[in-house]
C-alpha cells in the first residue's frame, strides 16, 4: 500500500463509527505499548494482538504517541517498579530460567523499563479501559453530532480532497 493509501486509511479508521468499547481497547493497548521500550519481541506481539482484535487501530496510535510523549515522566515509575521486581530475591530462580530458554530473552523482561512498565501498563489497563469507554461513550452522546455537523467537518467532507481520499481504489 502506497503511502497515500496508509493516510486514507487511518483518516477513514478515524472517521468510521466504532462503539466505545473497541475505542477503549485501543487506548488502553495503546498505553500498555507506549510504557515498553520498542525493540523487543513483547512490543511486537503486543502489536499484531491489536491487529488481530477488533480495536480502534488509529486510536491506538495516537495513544502509543502520547504515552511515548510521557515516557521520561513514567520511566520515573517503571524503572524503579521493574528494578524492584527483577532484583527480589524470591524471584531470582524464576528470572534464570526465563533467561536460559530459547527466545525469552528477545521479549526483554530482563530490563527494568520493560518490566516495570508491563507491571504498571496491566494495573491500568482496567481503569484506564473504563475511563476511556465512558469517554468515548460521551462523545457519541454529546459531541460526535456536533463535531459532524461542524462548519470545518462539512466544508472538509464537500471538498475535493476528502473525496480524493475516500474513493474506492
Amino acid at each position: 500500500m502506497n503511502p497515500l493509501g496508509l493516510i486514507r486509511q487511518f483518516i477513514k479508521g478515524l472517521t468510521t463509527e466504532t462503539e466505545p468499547p473497541q475505542i477503549a481497547a485501543g487506548v488502553a493497548l495503546g498505553f500498555l505499548i507506549g510504557l515498553l521500550p520498542k525493540a523487543t519481541l513483547t512490543v511486537q506481539l503486543l502489536l499484531v494482538l491489536v491487529l488481530a482484535l477488533r480495536v480502534n487501530f488509529p486510536i491506538t496510535l495516537l495513544a502509543i504517541l502520547a504515552t511515548m510523549t510521557a515516557n521520561p515522566l513514567l520511566d520515573r515509575i517503571t524503572d524503579p517498579l521493574g528494578y524492584a521486581i527483577l532484583s527480589a530475591p524470591a524471584l531470582a530462580a524464576l528470572w534464570t530460567s526465563l533467561y536460559n530458554m530459547p527466545v525469552t530473552p528477545w521479549t526483554g523482561f530482563n530490563n527494568t523499563v520493560m518490566a516495570g512498565g508491563i507491571v504498571l501498563g496491566l494495573l491500568m489497563f482496567t481503569p484506564i479501559y473504563f475511563v476511556s469507554r465512558k469517554g468515548a461513550a460521551v462523545y457519541n452522546e454529546r459531541f460526535k453530532t456536533k463535531v459532524m455537523n461542524a462548519k470545518f467537518v462539512k466544508s472538509l467532507k464537500g471538498s475535493w480532497l476528502f473525496d480524493w481520499y475516500f474513493k474506492e481504489t
